[in-house]
């Protein structure tokens, strides 16, 4: 073995050269790379990652870097655990081996290296490990410590790119039907990689410390018992992406115990004062939350929500479908041509980005509907509203090269979030994309139901009054609290339909009083309706609840 301890330091005469090319020549490798989600991890942050495990008593034998690039984990390692006998390191680019070593070697100038160091370059997906590493790994009381940086980008984004750095495409959380199709199949590859390490490696003794998003780890902790992963004492230590990365994402450093099983729950603090516990979250008997403490003052609220929660319109072709209206009110779309057709098909729009007032009464857009429900054949409007058959065809090939899956095989200039309940003339949203869960509710607009876009949740209502009461219920304070404890605000999209069914409506209402109701009516509503609400109706609404929770109405 020679002073750096890697194996076959150049491996051939070409890979010596090439290493001389690098030293003598000016040169400016490119670090990070989009396409494979590559951000090299700076040395402080490495060395104070390492730092920390030894800290925590971590003292392996065997380290694994499965996404090594240039090696300053290795690095850190080394400084860290002086006992480490073994590091084996796989990357995908080639174009990190030369500043790998020469780290490498440099550090060999300052401090002996008595680990071996075995240096790959290929994808870790299909990667097949030597049998030195096997026989590290299987010698009695070894314990192993994987350990790194995989990369920060998800299977759809790399799709975009045209990107060969996937793993053999499969739907790996088992998703079926539409839930794949409309996105749920997609996946981080690094978590990939981490749940790849994890069905690997977690029989063995040792420790996974990985960084990535918290999305990932959140999705592990959630994901554990029905993966039959035995891993325990889950910590997630927030780092700051823009200051260590400069990218805008919710980041950590995942740690887990290898070789045995616990309760499916991860303790959050942050990597600059690990030992200020932040909160818990992960499963609460049969429960999933964001926050365990929180939760458990709210759990009575945790069931079934009697009202049917949609999701706006998707149509993939706002250039064409949304319109918008001058103070004249005359129509164009996305390609500022003036638009003449039917009114019948034209609806008011509202963007979840406009669901920041209580009520809604008013749309700054218009949108095109051209089906009632998502199967309906649309040929009917060639016959019934020729103005807007011209106008429609004469954009098809913008509108015929949409690429989502949920277009094929449906009624061309199909749309998708449709049915009877985007008709009824009130509606209680909230956007999905915000942090605060706010909720508006919606009148009609120019005597219209008005329709929503696709990052917004909703419920609708043919009776005014029943519409009021759970626009004033699900405002609650208790019902924010429920909800910041079972959503996770780091997410896209914190309020999706999965949360917002979980809110038992008629918990909420039978610790809620009439007055509490008037009260939020008089501060946000009256002002705009004539009409009075009365407590006998208030009365009937809950009478209703108790008779609907176990038969959600749709």
């Amino acid at each position: 073995m020679n002073k750096t301890g890697i194996r076959d330091f150049f491996h051939s005469k070409r890979s010596l050269e090439e290493f001389r090319k690098f030293l003598t020549e000016s040169h400016s490798i490119k670090y990070g790379s989009k396409d494979l989600g590559d951000f090299q991890t700076p040395n402080h942050l490495t060395d104070k990652i390492c730092n920390l495990l030894a800290d925590k008593g971590v003292r392996p034998d065997i380290i694994l870097e499965p996404t090594c690039g240039q090696g300053n984990f290795v690095v850190s390692a080394l400084k860290s655990f002086p006992s480490v006998k073994y590091i084996y390191c796989v990357d995908i680019q080639r174009k990190y081996e030369p500043s790998f070593k020469l780290n490498i070697l440099k550090y060999s100038l300052e401090r002996d290296i008595n680990a071996r160091i075995e240096l790959h370059y290929d994808n870790i997906f299909t990667h097949r490990f030597s049998e030195e590493f096997v026989q590290y790994l299987e010698a009695p009381n070894s314990e192993i410590l994987i350990l790194g940086n995989p990369p920060w980008v998800t299977s759809s984004e790399l799709s975009v790119l045209n990107s060969t750095n996937l793993p053999i495409k499969s739907n790996i959380k088992r998703w079926r039907g539409i839930e794949a199709l409309t996105g749920k199949s997609n996946f981080d590859i690094a978590e990939f990689i981490i749940l790849q390490m994890l069905k690997q490696f977690s029989s063995k003794r040792g420790k996974l410390a990985m960084l990535c998003k918290t999305s990932v780890i959140r999705n592990i902790v959630r994901d554990m018992l029905k993966l039959s992963l035995t891993i325990s004492n889950l910590e997630a230590l927030l780092i700051d992406a823009r200051k260590e990365f400069n990218i805008n994402a919710d980041g950590a450093l995942f740690l887990a115990d290898l070789g045995s099983g616990q309760l499916a729950t991860c303790t959050v603090s942050s990597l600059y004062n690990p030992k200020q516990k932040i909160k818990k979250f992960g499963w609460v008997d049969d429960k999933f939350v964001s926050d365990i403490e929180l939760y458990q003052k709210y759990e009575h609220l945790d069931g079934q929500s009697p009202f049917e929660w949609r999701q706006g319109v998707k149509h993939d072709a706002s250039k064409v479908m949304v319109l918008y209206v001058n103070t004249s009110g005359i129509l164009t779309n996305g390609f500022a041509e003036v638009i003449d057709v039917e009114e019948d098909r034209i609806y008011p729009f509202i963007k979840g980005s406009e669901l920041r007032k209580p009520v809604v009464m008013n749309a700054s857009k218009k949108i095109i509907i051209t089906q009632t429900s998502l199967r309906e054949n649309t040929d009917y409007i060639a016959m019934k509203y020729p103005k807007l058959w011209r106008y429609l065809t004469s954009h098809s090939a913008y509108l015929d090269r949409r690429k989502s899956e949920i277009y094929q095989r449906r009624p061309r200039f199909s749309l998708f979030g449709i049915g009877e309940y985007s008709f009824k003339p009130y509606k209680v949203a909230i956007s999905g994309l915000y942090k605060s869960p706010n909720f508006s509710l919606i009148l009609p607009i120019d005597g219209k139901p008005a329709m929503l876009d696709d990052t917004c949740y909703y419920l609708s209502f043919n009776d005014l009054n029943v519409a009021i009461f759970t626009w004033t219920l699900l405002n609650s304070q208790i019902v924010k609290n429920f909800l910041n404890s079972i959503a996770f605000l780091d997410a896209k999209r914190p309020y999706t339909k999965d949360v917002l069914m979980r809110v038992n409506i008629a918990k909420v209402a039978e610790q809620t009083s009439f007055n509490e109701v008037l009260n939020f009516y008089g501060r946000y509503l009256a002002h705009y309706l004539e009409e009075k609400i009365e407590e006998k109706d208030y009365r009937d609404f809950q009478d209703s609840l108790k008779l609907t929770t176990s038969h959600p109405v749709h």
